[in-house]
């Protein structure tokens, strides 16, 4: 196989990251140690995770990809250096995912059109982007966590499908852009102009993303925006906007914290047939169109108990999603998801884990399969 440079330079990143790991662990020292400590003008520190799963995911069984055994990895880090009143700071995460074999079934055209879900990069930037901080007013620009809501449960793959619905299926993770954040007291206030999708932009249209919220340790709550008349060009852009509100209640180690979204969606412009997508269908019916120059609509939202102790690390989450009727049986239907999660901590670098999650089942979905709503998986995970 021959190597991509990006991927060259990824693979050199994560062989050095475990030649310090073991000359450190053999030195019977901490493996990473920031080098001058945090007080100092200068630091850096760096990180990582390494994963190996079993998957099965009912809800694409008709793509015969639904039972694996996979690894990722992830490899994270940063130099922050102080410039008069200014913290300025680099910052880094790249995924690294196991691709699938290429012989996927495609002897259907809905089959055919579902292959794009599964082009895996190997290797990915999760993070990248350059940042300062001045008193209370923070800046950023490049790759960063998307500044719409907050949530507070951990996941344990690297395309986090492992959430609940209006996480995985409607909020973006990652956003590309400029940002600006107030800080005041416990008050936040974000803004940040981006892309709008998943990657580099392929029109000239931005996304406005804001939130307005309190942030303390033990309670935290927020509104949030995000306004975009599409993603893509012309016959294929999508809608691309929501408006939430999140909340969150902490108590020792219990958390229990929620989101609600309305969201809109669907393609702008009728006519485009969703077998022609090349770069992703939806298992939720969200790729069609309702009329001209208008959105689909959906509300959905999630109520999560998380527990962090020392040993244990458990979270227990429901949530459901109600599209707009829009005459399409497969589309209309709401969505409820139960997920449940829980980490073995047996170090503090080594843990083992399991997720699963059920929801209802949507009969004859896809070249005469029901959608399935059962997923579940358990892997073993090491972190520096």
């Amino acid at each position: 196989m021959t190597l991509t440079p990006i991927s060259r330079i990824a693979l050199c990143a994560l062989v050095a990251l475990v030649v310090i790991a073991v000359r450190a662990m053999a030195a019977d020292e901490p493996v990473i140690e920031l080098l001058p400590p945090i007080e100092s003008e200068c630091c850096y520190h760096l990180g990582g995770k390494a994963r190996a799963y079993y998957l099965n995911d009912q809800r694409i069984e008709f793509t015969g990809l639904e039972e694996t055994f996979a690894v990722e990895g992830v490899l994270d880090g940063g130099i922050h250096q102080e410039v008069g009143d200014w913290l300025v700071q680099v910052e880094g995460e790249l995924f690294f995912t196991q691709p699938f074999d290429r012989n996927v079934l495609v002897d259907d055209p809905v089959r055919e059109s579902f292959a794009h879900n599964f082009d895996i990069d190997i290797v990915s930037i999760s993070q990248l982007y350059l940042a300062a901080r001045r008193g209370d007013w923070y800046f950023a620009a490049g790759r960063f966590v998307t500044p719409f809501g907050r949530f507070y449960f951990t996941n344990y793959k690297n395309n986090f499908d492992d959430s609940p619905f209006i996480r995985s299926e409607v909020i973006q993770f990652r956003e590309t852009g400029v940002l600006a954040q107030w800080d005041p007291d416990n008050w936040t206030f974000t803004a940040a102009l981006t892309n709008g999708g998943p990657n580099q932009d392929t029109n000239s249209s931005k996304a406005l993303i804001a939130r307005a919220g309190i942030d303390q340790e033990w309670f935290a709550c927020g509104a949030s925006v995000k306004v975009q008349d599409g993603v893509g060009s012309e016959s294929q852009k999508q809608y691309n906007e929501h408006y939430g509100l999140d909340a969150m209640l902490r108590r020792g180690n219990w958390t229990l914290s929620g989101e609600v979204i309305l969201d809109h969606y669907g393609f702008r412009r009728p006519g485009f047939d969703p077998n022609d997508i090349t770069w992703g269908r939806s298992l939720y019916f969200r790729d069609l169109n309702k009329a001209p120059l208008e959105p689909i609509r959906g509300v959905g939202y999630y109520v999560n108990l998380g527990y962090e102790g020392a040993a244990w690390s458990l979270s227990a989450n429901y949530g459901e999603f109600y599209p707009e009727e829009i005459g399409v049986p497969e589309h209309d239907t709401p969505t409820r998801r139960g997920l449940f999660k829980a980490s073995r901590h047996w170090t503090d670098y080594l843990e083992t884990y399991g997720a699963v999650f059920v929801e209802n089942t949507l009969d004859n979905a896809f070249v005469d399969h029901d959608r399935r709503g059962l997923y579940v998986l358990a892997g073993c995970q090491f972190s520096l």
